[in-house]
């Protein structure tokens, strides 16, 4: 679909919530009639509670903290056809079931967690729908309702023709979207609050808004016209709704975006905290050092500075060392008596980091396994380069008589193989020599390498 969008006044589905029933009967061309069959079946939805997989996003925000002025409070929900999926009023097909109401810290409505059968039971004075519970659902199903007070419930509650305007269906590209794995469909639907949070008087202060979403079943007579709904809500001072989702977020004057709030960063020095009178730890405290404890390899401990690869300064670039382990990296301060760790800490964290990548560490296991091989075979050619080559193509096999080469005993034994008349072969005693001046050369190259 690419970065389209797309809206739908409505998305309603297949079958409303109801009791339907199916007759068959057969029809045949000889004289006789069969009986007829009948099928009654149950199309239902959630009414007292949304399970949170069919909620896909709110807004504002859970908990959130801004400046929501211009934005009217909205869920969207997985189930595009959930807000038509039962019927109210006969004349107004198009009305969704479902409202969205938003009510602010300062009006008094009183959530209550409780069960169906208690959400249900009447009494006096409150303002109960009148719901009968279906076969499929339990009384001691969970159940959340709110009591609202009846003169602010009969101001915001909207209307037939407001509430066909409040819930639409949306279709969006799922590409470029982070959302669960659950979520195939590119349809969604909307419902939209009918008013706006209220904005509070002072800069520092933030008003909590909580957003309900309620079921208008039972109220039926409250959304026709404003007679029906004084006659319906007359002798009662409360009002109860059932919910179906709720959250909560908080409306401030100040701007509480991303970029605001980067803005308004107080981006002090990345210090260490010190109440001392020593300028020279001072010092290394202003400049992000802390003191850390540090078990020596021989066992010991001390006390050495660690600083964050987060430094809050510029700092000249070095010269890069290689090092082949972390202690030679160690860095020790005569004035101070003490180690800087910092180098050190980092060559260790990144060498732990980058083992701890499986693929990386094959890799690196590899290349050390092929630098290896050649290594062994390039000290190898030197030594029979080096032994076994004539060093004069003038030379004849008698010259090597007296010789103490490594290929002298090869040669000898070839020549005296048909003398001897044995299998004797010299090959075994070069290789043996081989090997040993191999050895020879590389303790040597390791002690260079210690030595440096």
């Amino acid at each position: 679909m690419g970065e389209s969008i797309r809206f739908s006044q409505r998305c309603e589905p297949p079958l409303k919530a109801g009791i339907y029933q199916i007759k068959v009967e057969a029809v045949t061309n000889i004289n006789c009639r069969l009986a007829s069959e009948m099928i009654d079946f149950t199309v239902a939805t959630e009414r007292f509670r949304l399970p949170p997989d069919q909620i896909y996003s709110v807004y504002p925000p859970r908990e959130a903290v801004g400046d929501y002025t211009n934005c009217l409070p909205h869920i969207v929900l997985n189930r595009r056809t959930l807000p038509w999926e039962k019927m109210l009023l006969n004349s107004h097909s198009n009305m969704a079931w479902l409202a969205l109401l938003v009510f602010d810290e300062t009006e008094g409505i009183q959530m209550v967690e409780s069960t169906c059968q208690e959400a249900l039971k009447p009494e006096t004075g409150i303002f109960v729908p009148s719901l009968v519970m279906e076969a499929y659902e339990k009384p001691d199903d969970p159940c959340t309702y709110v009591h609202i007070p009846v003169d602010l419930l009969a101001e915001i509650l909207p209307y037939a023709e407001a509430l066909s305007l409040l819930a639409h269906g949306k279709g969006v590209s799922l590409d470029h979207k982070v959302t669960d794995a659950s979520v195939r469909d590119d349809w969604f639907a909307t419902v939209v609050a009918n008013r706006f949070c209220l904005e509070p008087e002072d800069d520092r202060q933030a008003i909590r808004h909580t957003a309900l979403l309620v079921s208008l079943e039972g109220y039926e007579a409250c959304l026709e016209d404003e007679q029906g709904r004084q006659a319906a809500l007359a002798h009662c001072h409360t009002a109860r709704m059932m919910v179906l989702a709720n959250w909560s977020f908080s409306m401030a004057r100040a701007a509480f975006d991303f970029g605001s709030t980067v803005a308004s960063l107080d981006a002090a020095m990345l210090s260490t905290p010190y109440e001392g009178s020593n300028e020279q730890i001072q010092q290394l405290c202003g400049q992000g050092y802390f003191p850390m404890n540090h078990h020596v390899r021989d066992g010991s401990q001390t006390v050495s500075w660690y600083q964050s690869p987060l430094i809050p300064y510029d700092e000249s670039k070095r010269e890069t060392r290689c090092s082949r382990f972390a202690d030679q990296l160690l860095a020790y301060d005569p004035d101070m008596g003490m180690m800087d760790i910092r180098y050190s800490s980092a060559w260790q964290i990144g060498k732990s980091m980058a083992l701890a990548d499986q693929s990386y560490g094959q890799k690196l296991y590899a290349w050390r396994q092929s630098n290896e091989m050649l290594a062994r075979t390039s000290v190898y050619h030197g030594l029979l380069g080096r032994y076994l080559s004539s060093q004069s193509a003038n030379r004849s096999i008698g010259d090597y008589q007296d010789d103490e080469s490594i290929g002298h005993p090869f040669v000898q034994a070839a020549r005296n193989f048909d003398e001897k008349g044995t299998q004797y072969s010299g090959k075994q005693t070069v290789l043996q020599q081989l090997n040993d001046r191999y050895k020879s050369l590389l303790s040597e190259v390791i002690a260079d390498a210690s030595e440096d």
